[in-house]
C-alpha cells in the first residue's frame, strides 16, 4: 500500500440471509506496506464468527495498490457474493481482487476517535 494510513479497521453490518450481522473488519499486514488479507470478526448472533480472506503469497502486489478501505470493500463484496459467513469452519479463504466492492457503510475504528481528556477548570486559590 503506497503511503498506507489509518484507518485499517472498520465496523460494518452485513445482510446475511434474513439477519444482519455486525462485523469488525481489519486489514492484516505482513509488514508495514504489504497487506496479507482482511480479518472478519463478529461477536453477535449465534456465537463468535471469525474468518479471514487472505491474499495468496504469490499475488500480493495487486493488493498493495489498494487503500485499506478499498481492500475491505472488495473482501466484503466477496464474502457476501460467496456467503463466506456460512463457511467459517472451512478456515481462511483466498481474496478475489476482481470481486465487486461492497458499497455499504464502513465506520472507521480508532482513527480520529481518540477520547480527549475533559478540560479542567482551574479556580484561583
Amino acid at each position: 500500500m503506497h503511503g498506507a494510513t489509518p484507518p485499517f479497521s472498520f465496523l460494518c453490518t452485513l445482510a446475511a440471509d434474513v439477519e444482519h450481522l455486525a462485523y469488525h473488519v481489519a486489514v492484516s499486514f505482513r509488514d508495514g506496506n504489504h497487506p496479507t488479507g482482511v480479518q472478519f470478526t463478529s461477536f453477535v448472533g449465534t456465537g463468535r464468527r471469525s474468518f479471514a480472506v487472505r491474499s495468496p503469497d504469490s499475488d500480493l502486489q495487486p493488493a498493495t495498490d489498494q487503500t485499506s478501505e478499498r481492500l475491505c470493500r472488495i473482501a466484503i463484496g466477496q464474502v457476501l457474493r460467496d456467503q463466506l459467513y456460512h463457511k467459517t469452519a472451512d478456515g481462511d479463504h483466498v481474496l478475489d481482487l476482481d470481486a465487486l466492492p461492497w458499497e455499504g457503510e464502513l465506520k472507521p475504528v480508532g482513527a480520529g476517535n481518540m477520547a480527549r481528556r475533559p478540560a479542567r477548570r482551574h479556580s484561583p486559590v
